[in-house]
């Protein structure tokens, strides 16, 4: 089925194609897009620009019910939702099916507390008064990536929602379909012209970063490419918002019982084939360790079963495309060239269509130098290096050395030394004895990077005030 753009609640569509394919199977077409045009994003701006001072002057609990109703369809598309991300994610069920179900847990939790976080702010002294509101930029666009859409796509449309602005969307055209359908359900919950999506490639991007009459940019995608954003933001002053790429160290302190991590430091490494943001891409651990660990990986690997996501056997999907898969397979081979060891690992399921399909079986790296690529850059795959070391302030530094600050994870028996370790990470995240946020809190917390990672927040409050600007009235 061609999906097409939606420019005020209307289908349009232009005349280059672009296929969506299964990365499990890549003869399986699962989709079609048209790839935009800059007429069709000034097309999107000038209508957003209409139905945004209604939508802005729209009582805030009015706005509130709009969007909880569109959680509420979302609920009831979670299963559908998910085997469609399936079909051009290639990830696994539990994944995406989670990814979904969360996005309508944040829903619900941004709709809690924006009314306290969009109230006004009342100044007063003996000889006077101000009033300290808070106003949307207007209309605002947001660029997806194709590994985590629907997540990504609700911590920037509903935040940008309820502070009042009007959103255009631009999915990846590896991964629109999804995102398609969740910007659908989303139209039919607001007022008409509120949201737009349109499908293209870099082109497009540009179109919406330089346009006049856009306000802020909230972009997710590469640290190259979120210079980019920035440099051409800069012509018009936007507001830009960027979560950019990450290169997530687990360090394991001396003498840790291995036994209870095993299973959580894999599954953050390997999940989603290790195309995600937050995967744990390098693990340090002391030399006098690192065998014990070592073969705890080795085992957890080598019980993992490769295949479609489809097949309920498989617990490693493939990658998102040939791209991908022959960038990966050149790192793991010149690493190897490079005289570092390299083991791979798992089961092939009998439904895995090995030729056909972008496959890359996980792999362990475990002599690597912490100099080497693999370690200090970001490899998005399922590649993980074990870095050994001596001595644990020398090896935060090295932990630091990375460009990158999006997030990392401590893991040891003694909970205090962790937490005054974790001041010493930099890094926006850290996660003791978990890759990933843990408990009700979580929705609390804020998520962005440091360093060459970010720009801005997401999630919660701290979402919010990335969609609205400070007007002072004093009398």
């Amino acid at each position: 089925m061609k999906q097409p753009h939606w420019i005020a609640n209307q289908a349009r569509f232009s005349d280059t194609e672009f296929q969506v394919r299964n990365p499990a199977d890549t003869r399986m077409v699962v989709g079609t897009i048209t790839l935009g045009t800059a007429d069709l994003v000034d097309h999107a701006v000038n209508a957003a620009l209409k139905a945004q001072p209604i939508w802005a002057a729209t009582p805030l609990d009015d706005r509130i019910s709009a969007l909880l109703t569109f959680a509420d369809r979302l609920a009831l598309e979670v299963d559908s939702m998910t085997s469609v991300l399936m079909s051009e994610q290639g990830m696994l069920r539990a994944v995406v099916g989670r990814e979904v179900q969360e996005s309508v847990k944040q829903i619900r939790e941004l709709c809690r507390v924006a009314p306290a976080e969009l109230a006004d702010i009342q100044l007063d002294a003996p000889d006077g008064h101000a009033c300290v509101v808070k106003i949307p930029f207007g209309v605002v666009a947001a660029i997806v990536p194709w590994n985590a859409p629907i997540s990504l796509a609700t911590a920037k449309l509903i935040p940008a929602l309820l502070a009042g602005n009007a959103m255009i969307m631009k999915p990846a055209p590896r991964a629109p379909l999804g995102i398609s359908r969740f910007i659908e359900l989303a139209m039919e919950c607001v007022p008409e012209g509120l949201i737009h999506l349109i499908h293209g490639t870099e082109s497009v991007g540009e179109a919406l970063v330089t346009h006049p009459k856009i306000r802020k940019i909230a972009f997710t995608g590469s640290t190259a490419v979120g210079r980019a954003v920035m440099r051409a933001a800069a012509a018009t002053l936007k507001s830009v918002q960027c979560e950019l790429g990450g290169n997530d160290a687990a360090l394991i302190l001396p003498g840790t019982e291995m036994a209870p991590h095993i299973d959580a430091l894999a599954t953050s490494a390997f999940r989603r084939s290790g195309q995600f943001c937050y995967a744990t891409k390098r693990v340090y651990v002391h030399r006098s360790d690192a065998s014990t660990l070592i073969d705890g990986l080795r085992t957890w690997m080598q019980a993992q079963w490769i295949g479609p996501p489809n097949d309920p056997q498989a617990t490693i999907g493939p990658v998102i495309d040939r791209i991908q898969q022959a960038r990966l397979l050149q790192l793991i081979d010149d690493a190897r060239k490079d005289g570092f060891h390299l083991e791979a690992f798992g089961q092939w399921c009998e439904s895995a269509e090995q030729e056909h399909g972008c496959y890359v079986r996980p792999h362990l790296a475990t002599n690597i130098s912490p100099d080497h690529p693999l370690v200090l850059d970001e490899q998005f795959g399922p590649i993980l290096p074990i870095v050994l070391y001596d001595d644990l302030d020398a090896v935060i530094n090295e932990v630091n050395r990375t460009e990158y600050g999006l997030s990392g994870s401590l893991w040891g028996d003694h909970l205090p030394t962790l937490q005054s370790l974790a001041r010493r990470v930099e890094a926006a995240r850290v996660f003791l004895n978990s890759p990933r946020p843990v408990g009700a809190i979580a929705d609390q917390m804020p998520a962005g990077g440091l360093k060459q990672s970010g720009l801005g927040w997401e999630k919660s409050v701290y979402g919010i005030r990335e969609y609205y600007q400070y007007q002072s009235i004093n009398w």
